[in-house]
């Protein structure tokens, strides 16, 4: 196919400067090369359906949630995570008993990519789709925990620390030190943190073709003491591992190898 239009590469060029985090005009007109005002009208016009929004604070623009939902279908199923994941999730399922969920992180927020819910009766889940504020929960920690020292300091400042359950932590400092043990252990546990009752411990999942990941197994807290948890972290940094490799492999059908 030799037709090319213009204006839409333009605009998969500013989307894949955004795709590396938050940028303003100026930076993004100077990483692809337009001129300010192309980029202002370009910016402007994925506003549309969220597929780039503007933070307020800082001016800077980011990806959306419309984004995101363009590309669900492929984290969710037959693309990377879902293809990749899925078998390494059922077998950790199987251990457990509990649910088990994969997290990214969507500007402030985190989002539910993935979810193989527990056979139990008595469950709690986070659905595909749904998000929760990025300082709640032990996967919102790794996923700060993963973040480069100068986005994770712009993010902090950003942070509403909203309370919605009982044990969300809404002290800056006190959630620096729990992002920070979060990076040493390699692990964070939670409880009451988003849902009253509920209970989890998370891992992260490095690589995925520079996404970022929480892996994470969530029960109900009087099924998940914190040493039934703690019991669990080998089995889930193992599967972690698996799904980290999976997904960075040349030998997937269809994969590309990394740059």
């Amino acid at each position: 196919m030799s037709e090319r239009v213009q204006s839409i590469e333009r605009a998969i060029d500013l989307l894949m400067a955004l795709s590396n985090g938050p940028r303003t005009l100026t930076e993004v007109a100077r990483e692809t090369g337009l001129s300010k005002a192309t980029t202002f009208r370009i910016l402007a016009s994925l506003g549309h359906e969220s597929l780039v929004v503007k933070e307020e604070e800082r001016g800077a623009y980011m990806l959306g949630l419309g984004f995101l939902r363009l590309t669900q279908g492929l984290l969710q199923g037959a693309g990377a995570v879902g293809l990749v994941a899925r078998p390494t999730l059922e077998d950790l399922r199987e251990k457990t008993g509990e649910t088990i969920t994969i997290h990214i992180r969507v500007g402030l927020e985190r989002m539910c990519v993935q979810e193989l819910a527990s056979p139990s009766p008595l469950r709690y889940n986070a659905d595909v789709g749904t998000t929760a504020p990025l300082h709640t929960g032990s996967a919102g920690r790794v996923l700060l925990a993963l973040m480069e020292p100068p986005e994770l300091e712009r993010t902090f400042a950003r942070l509403p620390l909203t309370p919605i359950a009982p044990n969300t932590i809404t002290d800056a400092e006190a959630l620096r030190k729990a992002v920070d043990r979060a990076r040493e252990q390699g692990y964070s546990m939670s409880s009451a943190e988003r849902l009253q009752g509920a209970a989890a411990i998370s891992v992260p999942v490095r690589g995925a073709g520079g996404l970022g990941a929480a892996l994470s197994i969530l029960g109900p807290d009087y099924r998940l003491p914190e040493s039934r948890r703690m019991g669990f972290l080998p089995d889930l940094w193992r599967a972690a591992e698996e799904v980290s490799s999976a997904l960075s492999s040349d030998r997937r059908p269809g994969a590309v190898s990394p740059a």
